[in-house]
């Protein structure tokens, strides 16, 4: 049945994958990946290979050309909205704020995601000290301007792991931060991929918590 999940089948899957925005430039070329349950991997590959477009197509967001994406089983865009939230976090470079307080950064008003949830997500991230110095906590509304670019990516890391989600996705979110703050960063990475099936654009990840490379060849021009 369609969007059903399989938790027999690999957390992610993609064979002979071929996909481009445009039928005359294809970014990813007969490309193929497994992931078992629990395994870290990171995508390498130069700038424009692909990467981040391989994670849209995960998410369901475009649909391959050619070739079959599943997640336990189930073709990405065939899962039901209320499933994806508890099968996916991801975090990206760019955060995407909503209206609203830090904590419906961190929730997306998800009624299923409580306080106790909330609390756990921003502990896993380290942001404990820095929601305490906020003039409301968690209820101070949101403004990036408040927040340093590191925090703003703590933030990012708190949204995708607060569901306790299965496969956590994870796109370049160590570029452009200071050492102290990377480091930081790492640690809140390292804690959320604990125990999941983990999918990250991050050489620095796989540095520091090892894994498995794939390399993504850029097609040729």
């Amino acid at each position: 049945e369609d969007g059903m999940i399989d938790e027999s089948k690999p957390p992610v899957f993609a064979e002979h994958v071929t996909f481009g925005y445009d039928p005359e430039t294809i970014i990813l070329n007969d490309f193929s990946l497994e992931l078992k349950q629990g395994e870290m991997a990171t995508l390498i590959g130069r700038t424009g290979a692909g990467k981040s477009t391989f994670f849209k197509l995960l998410l369901g967001l475009y649909e391959p050309q050619k070739g079959k994406i599943s997640i336990y089983g189930a073709e990405p865009a065939t899962i039901r909205e209320q499933d994806r939230r508890l099968l996916f976090g991801y975090a990206e470079q760019q955060f995407h704020p909503i209206p609203g307080t830090i904590r419906d950064q961190i929730t997306l008003n998800d009624p299923r995601i409580n306080e106790e949830k909330v609390q756990k997500a921003i502990d896993l991230c380290n942001l404990r000290m820095v929601v305490q110095s906020l003039p409301e906590g968690l209820d101070t509304p949101y403004e990036s301007a408040s927040l340093s670019q590191g925090q703003i990516q703590l933030l990012s890391i708190a949204r995708a792991a607060a569901a306790d989600p299965k496969i956590l996705l994870l796109d370049e979110i160590t570029a452009n931060l200071d050492s102290n703050t990377e480091a930081a960063l790492m640690t809140a990475m390292k804690n959320a991929s604990k125990d999941r099936t983990v999918l990250s654009i991050s050489h620095r990840l796989y540095e520091e918590a090892g894994g498995r490379k794939i390399s993504i060849q850029a097609q040729p021009d």
